[in-house]
């Protein structure tokens, strides 16, 4: 009896794996927490390391990230946090040859993603919907690009206008450091996600498209999911949870938990 009980025990076991969302197991995704801050960063291109010392940082090599087709040396960290209005996202990439040659400085929607580029996926709504660009998952959240040369591309999202003021739904920056580094700042308006607040989840995933030699990107390299179609397939993103206020007592001891990977 107990051998018959155990083999039902796996049985169950690896049909909850096989099975997942089908059958209403939960399956594991990577996770992050951002802390909510209180003083937004400068978005300038320059990460600010008093800045975006709250925020939840992470780490994304050839090694650790997942290639959605291609391979090569890229690597980046990236952060985030949020306040009661917008989500903030920066990465600093590391890349033995930054292109630019496809999409003008400045251009908007352009074909940003053969350039070297940090595209960031939000989906508001969490639905793990397998296209994440149909025009109903545009109000919940999308894609939202900029290269190193500052071309930016968010026609596949809802937002509605690119630009630094309060009125605009979404702004980034981004600045070549030198030949081989380079950085990027965003904001991002919680209200293109159905404003979601502290202790929501949202669905979220970052990606690097790297140009070697001109032309088309050779690869793309994103923090988390299975290929194909990383970019638009919401179902293999990774879970963003809007986690507790970052504070710090006037003595500087840090008197609540910050951001953390789990």
């Amino acid at each position: 009896m107990k051998v018959i009980r155990e083999r039902l025990i796996v049985f169950l076991t690896l049909a909850a794996i096989i099975c997942g969302g089908i059958s209403g197991f939960a399956v594991a995704v990577d996770t992050l927490e951002a802390p909510m801050i209180s003083k937004p960063p400068i978005i300038d291109g320059t990460i600010g390391e008093d800045e975006w010392k709250p925020a939840v940082k992470t780490e994304v090599t050839p090694n650790t990230g997942s290639w959605d087709f291609g391979k090569t040396e890229v690597s980046y960290v990236f952060y985030v946090m949020y306040d009661e209005n917008y989500l903030y996202v920066a990465a600093r990439l590391t890349d033995d040859d930054i292109q630019t040659d496809t999409a003008p400085e400045g251009s908007i929607n352009g074909q940003t993603w053969k350039d070297d580029s940090v595209e960031i996926f939000v989906d508001g709504n969490h639905n793990h919907a397998p296209n994440a660009f149909v025009a109903a998952e545009y109000q919940f959240g999308g894609q939202f690009v900029i290269t190193a040369k500052n071309a930016v591309r968010y026609e596949n999202s809802g937002a509605k206008s690119f630009g630094d003021g309060p009125d605009d739904d979404y702004y980034a920056v981004a600045d070549i450091k030198d030949k081989n580094h380079w950085e990027m700042e965003a904001r991002l308006k919680l209200a293109l996600f159905g404003s979601p607040k502290q202790g929501d989840t949202v669905g979220f995933n970052i990606s690097t498209n790297d140009d070697d030699g001109g032309g088309d990107e050779e690869a793309a390299l994103f923090w988390t999911g299975k290929p194909p179609d990383i970019y638009k397939n919401e179902a293999v993103w990774g879970d963003l949870v809007l986690g507790e206020f970052y504070a710090v007592s006037p003595a500087g001891k840090l008197i609540t938990t910050w951001g953390r990977i789990r």
